[in-house]
């Protein structure tokens, strides 16, 4: 918990573990004070470099030691743990813990969705409304099975979210913009292997002007659980980059040859991080968003971590405590089972 949350933590520090540190810090943050008091100086005027020199030491400071406080912490837990804390420490994983609680940008949780957030951030029972102890499925009912279930169409959901809120963003600095937008059929055109061939395919977003002017962009979105079986396994970027694969040999071929378009796959895993490509877009988005209403870039791509971050939270703890049908194979017509 006292670690920040860019580290996996929840920023909530120990008192007596930091006062050291932050006394040191104080000396040295009054230091050219205690000196002018001492010479008695009628007027002190301090120096911006000295200042700045002095800010820049503090705050490397802190950093180095909570570095060593994560590699103490690293050493003695279990390499799952260890793993999860390294997704937690992925870029924009812990973006909603950090931002302010706005109800006009639906940036709020209730008690509930709070505590479900840190249950399934950290892997830890979870508490308050009880859950049912067996999904209508058959399988425990876990937080890492609510995550891939896919009864209730809780995955769809999950992925869906991401897909809207791209789409409405595109919408306001790009042209075209469409969802789920129909593909031209391929008509004979020699595809490699694995290609997606079929009639009807759609991908998740089409738009025009993005990575250039007139030129016509498709996106598709995939997010995974980094912490189901088929993943836990595997280094974390490796995962990204399995995952980003998997969609450009399904359709990258198949968009340069017969839309004459280009390609770009979204993974997002199900603790917030974003793949390569995925970054790229974002920072992307994030500086045609500051041209066009006049923001700066940092507020634009912290606005856009945030609304993603939030996008994945919410539908989290939706599948942690939705409803997901009834179990077939109870006799009973009228009893409807939940996860909950």
């Amino acid at each position: 918990m006292a670690l920040p949350t860019r580290m996996g933590g929840l920023g909530v520090e120990n008192p007596c573990h930091m006062a050291d540190l932050e006394y040191q810090n104080s000396l040295k943050a009054t230091e050219e004070l205690q000196k002018a008091i001492q010479k008695q100086d009628i007027e002190y005027t301090p120096n911006p470099e000295i200042e700045k020199s002095l800010a820049l030491s503090i705050k490397t400071g802190k950093a180095n030691y909570h570095k060593e406080c994560r590699g103490k912490i690293v050493q003695s837990i279990k390499p799952r743990e260890a793993r999860n804390l390294d997704l937690l420490s992925e870029k924009g994983a812990s973006t909603w813990l950090t931002c302010l609680p706005l109800e006009s940008l639906r940036l709020t949780l209730n008690r509930q969705e709070f505590f479900d957030s840190i249950s399934a951030r950290y892997d830890l029972p979870l508490v308050g409304q009880p859950r049912a102890t067996q999904c209508v499925c058959g399988e425990e009912n876990s937080i890492d099975h609510s995550m891939s279930c896919k009864r209730g169409g809780f995955v769809a959901v999950r992925h869906d979210c991401v897909r809207d809120f791209l789409t409405s963003e595109l919408d306001k600095v790009c042209y075209d913009t469409k969802a789920e937008p129909h593909l031209l059929e391929v008509r004979g055109a020699k595809l490699p292997p694995g290609t997606i061939t079929e009639d009807g395919a759609r991908l998740d977003i089409r738009t025009r002007g993005f990575w250039g002017p007139m030129d016509c962009t498709y996106f598709d979105v995939r997010v995974f659980n980094p912490r189901a079986q088929s993943n836990e396994t595997q280094d974390i970027p490796q995962t990204y980059i399995k995952h980003e694969e998997g969609k450009k040999k399904n359709y990258l071929h198949r968009i340069l040859e017969v839309e004459k378009a280009s390609f770009t796959p979204l993974v997002m895993s199900t603790t917030g991080g974003l793949g390569q490509e995925f970054s790229r877009t974002l920072k992307q988005l994030a500086t045609k968003k500051s041209r066009k209403t006049g923001y700066t870039y940092q507020e634009c791509i912290r606005y856009l971590r945030v609304r993603l971050s939030f996008s994945m939270v919410r539908s989290i703890t939706c599948s942690i405590r939705g409803y997901r049908g009834r179990n077939k194979n109870d006799g009973s017509s009228s009893d409807l089972y939940h996860t909950y």
